[in-house]
């Protein structure tokens, strides 16, 4: 598939803010403006894309989930950024060792 024809099939998110992910929708965060660092499908998503037939990671990031009215943290998800994971295997796994 050309170039061409990936951006005709991708989202108006994932042109506007330059994403790799073709499905790329702004995150609903219920602001006015939305926060488009992050995918509002992160959380349906498998975060994977095929380039060439080859799987290529997605970069995702692991944020906590606030409680609106007490703000204490009731969980944590991975968003996804729309950008691939350029990232060695090895970078990648001390990384996330970091994190979790």
């Amino acid at each position: 598939m050309s170039n061409e024809d990936k951006k005709r099939m991708a989202t108006s998110d994932a042109i506007k803010y330059h994403k790799d992910c073709k499905d790329f929708i702004c995150l609903n965060d219920g602001t006015i403006y939305r926060e488009c660092k992050y995918c509002d499908l992160s959380l349906s998503c498998q975060q994977v894309d095929i380039v060439d037939g080859v799987a290529v990671p997605m970069e995702s990031h692991y944020c906590p989930i606030v409680d609106p009215t007490t703000q204490k943290i009731v969980e944590w998800e991975y968003y996804c950024t729309g950008k691939h994971d350029t990232r060695s295997l090895k970078e990648r796994k001390e990384g996330d060792d970091k994190i979790s």
